[in-house]
């Protein structure tokens, strides 16, 4: 992922909390894992949304985390230290979904899918296009695929 996709992202996720009538303060460039052992936290306050992520992330970590704190902050999810350990997985397995279909659009597949006419979707076509590792790129066919969105 290059380092204009990653602002792109960032500005639609400010975007979207704005839409969600949410004030957003999005933190980058803070040590978070060196003091916490986080990637990323988010929290609300009032009407502002804080997401803090690790300044020592590769892109698109920084971006995966981005949106996934961004998910947790629209569902209020708040501080998962709260919440049991069944309804705390849960939460993260959701957010990990909600995280595939915000950074990668059907329309992203069919424009990918476009390049390679001949072949069946496979991830390193992911990997080849939008700079997806090959973990994300399998987890977002594989989300794809059990939605019907790509035949299996």
């Amino acid at each position: 992922m290059r380092s204009n996709d990653y602002d792109e992202l960032l500005m639609r996720v400010e975007q979207d909390l704005v839409a969600h009538g949410l004030e957003a303060v999005v933190l980058d460039t803070m040590p978070l894992k060196e003091n916490s052992g986080l990637d990323g936290v988010a929290y609300l306050k009032g009407n502002k949304a804080y997401i803090f992520i690790d300044k020592t992330l590769a892109t698109f970590d920084k971006a995966r985390t981005l949106v996934e704190e961004y998910h947790h902050a629209i569902s209020d999810l708040g501080d998962h230290l709260d919440y049991d350990a069944v309804r705390a997985h849960n939460n993260e397995v959701s957010a990990r979904e909600e995280v595939i279909a915000y950074m990668t659009s059907p329309e992203d597949l069919v424009r990918v899918a476009h390049y390679h006419e001949d072949e069946p979707f496979a991830a390193w076509m992911l990997t080849e296009h939008l700079g997806y590792p090959a973990d994300f790129a399998e987890e977002t066919v594989a989300y794809y695929r059990r939605r019907g969105l790509i035949p299996g």
